[in-house]
């Protein structure tokens, strides 16, 4: 009886997986216990039945409990082109028209109307004409889903390309050695990351040149600080054959994209086909100057309340609040033999290197060792350490909070960040070398068609220096370098661990290469308590003092993600064609259930056109 039980319950999977293609369902099997079944071919004719007219086998009672833990997915729209239907007119009759179509929009059908006259001129009877429809955008929030979800749409964004010959560039050692820059073609490298080198061609060397790549620090600009600095290479795509314009600056700078892609101007983030008369585009500014540094003339009030205190592991020595230094070292230095300290000290000069003061401390009398410390860090140590100490100051730099880092009075230092540092230099006028500059735009035009390519970087504001202009990568997700608090307040059971990590529902499954197993509820709860122990580990790892990129190595692989995307209808339809088909993964068709809503909302008459002619139907997408 037991085995005519799981029979039919794979049965009634089966039934209603081919109901609901895009929706994975629950199901909680029970022997039916009420009056008896009248159904002449029940399995089981003396059990009762509450179903007796139900489609499922009658010896089960069938119940959807719930849509796994899929229901805590979410879709939101974050902004989207107004009258997209007529924004697609217009590109459809400009290419036709030797007017100027902006001027006739008086006479433009309606929205509707022109939905229908879209799909009728470019659509119909497969011409296969997606071009207009690459003007219109809508912004998603994507949220609750688990990382590989993420991972497989951001491997399918269409539209947000550049030309193979676009150059990367990669730091030096020193990003402010005011050199130039090394720099590669994005093309080389998408075959390198690809397909390995030209006399190896294998997998396996592909797999070591990712790895290469990976390591070197590729150049990105922090938006805040407005700054240089070093970030890494986490994926490249090759996004086919597209329409690219060539974008010319000012300054002689240029750069083929697609008019999807983003860049960074004057007027925030923007896409190519977006600029207007007075949008200029960032470049960086590797050269300028730096103001140096001025040595501290003392007030006498200053002097008057001076505070001495000894320097730790070096007892011939005192550092003052005011960044001043002396010493009790006998006359002869470290290699007079007396141990006696001098009863009265002696003013120690400074010395300079590198825009920074510093001594040579002796190791003691008669040691011949000496050692040079920077004074701003032993002041910093002695009079501003604090609560400091429990984050580790060895993971800190010492601020100069007016930019002047000769000056190192405690109540001008303070522990922070490099980032932290190079804002103090931009606050005070300090340092401008390194930064982002605004350059006029001097023309764009059609450069034709190419092969096209985009890479994709781990710093969080998500863009990378190609051919000298700072452009986007055009996916924004959530970092787990940023976002470890929920992980934290899970770990103290603040909440749900399911609200962290994904698991899929217990169930039967099977994969395209015929593999089929069953996720038992067994092998679910081991699962679940193994993240469990991940987020405490990871907590620890925090209280220990290391840094959220370290211990986010932890992390399962499936934690939950929120992200922003943009797509404009061409790529919204080939994410739908690849991944709303039957044999895509339960998640990722989920995400596009949850999408498909919003698109016949935005677009009604194309959507129509898609559900009768694409969804669904694995076609090659467009």
């Amino acid at each position: 009886m037991g085995r005519r039980i799981q029979d039919l319950r794979k049965d009634a999977i089966r039934r209603v997986r081919t109901a609901h293609q895009s929706l994975y369902i629950e199901f909680d099997l029970t022997i039916c216990v009420v009056p008896p079944c009248p159904n002449a071919q029940c399995p089981m004719p003396n059990a009762p039945c509450p179903m007796p007219n139900a489609q499922f086998p009658c010896a089960i009672l069938v119940s959807i409990v719930r849509v796994s833990r899929m229901e805590r997915f979410r879709v939101e729209v974050i902004s989207q082109t107004p009258n997209p239907n007529q924004t697609v007119y217009a590109a459809l009759h400009q290419d036709y028209n030797e007017g100027f179509v902006f001027d006739q929009r008086s006479n433009w059908p309606d929205e509707k109307t022109c939905g229908e006259i879209a799909v009728q001129r470019l659509l119909a009877g497969d011409r296969g004409h997606f071009g207009p429809y690459e003007h219109p955008s809508i912004v998603f929030n994507c949220g609750y889903f688990p990382h590989s979800t993420m991972q497989q749409v951001r491997t399918h964004r269409v539209g947000c390309c550049l030309s193979g010959d676009t150059l990367v560039s990669f730091g030096h050692k020193s990003l402010h050695s005011g050199e130039k820059y090394q720099q590669q073609t994005l093309g080389h490298l998408a075959d390198l990351w690809h397909n390995g080198r030209k006399h190896q061609q294998t997998e396996a060397d592909a797999a070591y040149m990712r790895e290469q790549i990976s390591k070197r620090s590729v150049l990105s600009l922090d938006l805040e600080a407005n700054m240089l600095v070093r970030s890494h290479i986490t994926n490249i795509y090759c996004n086919g054959p597209k329409e690219l314009y060539l974008l010319t600056t000012a300054d002689g700078q240029s750069i083929k994209a697609t008019m999807c892609h983003q860049f960074w101007t004057n007027q925030g983030w923007k896409r190519l086909k977006e600029f207007n008369s007075d949008t200029k585009v960032c470049v960086p500014s590797p050269g300028g100057r730096s103001v140096s540094p001025k040595l501290v003339n003392y007030s006498n009030q200053e002097l008057s309340s001076e505070v001495w205190k000894a320097v730790p592991d070096y007892p011939w020595y005192e550092i003052s609040n005011l960044g001043r230094l002396r010493s009790y070292m006998p006359r002869g230095g470290r290699g007079n033999r007396s141990k006696e300290k001098r009863q009265t000290p002696i003013a120690k000069k400074l010395s300079k290197a590198k825009n920074y003061l510093f001594a040579s401390f002796s190791e003691g009398v008669g040691t011949g060792r000496s050692a040079r410390l920077n004074i701003h860090r032993l002041v910093c140590e002695a009079f501003n350490s604090g609560s400091d100490r429990a984050i580790g100051l060895d993971n800190l730099e010492v601020r100069h909070l007016n930019g002047n880092s000769f000056d190192n009075r405690a109540n001008n230092l303070a522990w922070g960040t490099s980032k932290d540092n190079s804002l103090d230099l931009l606050e005070a006028n300090a340092e401008i070398r390194n930064r982002g500059v605004f350059v006029d735009v001097d023309e764009i035009v059609y450069a034709g068609i190419e092969e096209t390519y985009d890479l994709e970087v781990s710093h969080p504001d998500h863009n990378f220096v190609a051919n000298g202009i700072i452009v986007h990568n055009s996916f924004d997700v959530q970092s787990n370098r940023y976002t470890g608090q929920r992980i934290a307040e899970a770990a103290a059971g603040k909440r749900d661990i399911e609200d962290i990590f994904y698991l899929r529902p217990v169930g039967y499954y099977s994969d395209r290469q015929g593999k089929r197993y069953h996720y038992t509820q067994e092998m679910r709860d081991r699962d679940l308590a193994w993240c469990a122990e991940a987020a405490r580990r990871y907590q620890q790892l925090l209280s220990e003092g290391l840094a959220e990129e370290h211990a986010r190595g932890i992390i399962p692989f499936d934690v939950r993600q929120h992200w922003v995307m943009s797509l404009n209808p061409r790529s919204l339809m080939h994410l739908l064609d690849l991944r709303a088909k039957p044999d895509a993964q339960l998640e990722i068709q989920k995400l596009c259930e949850l999408i498909w809503p919003h698109f016949e909302a935005w677009m009604p008459e194309l959507a129509a056109w898609y559900e009768k002619k694409r969804l669904r139907k694995a076609r090659l997408s467009p």
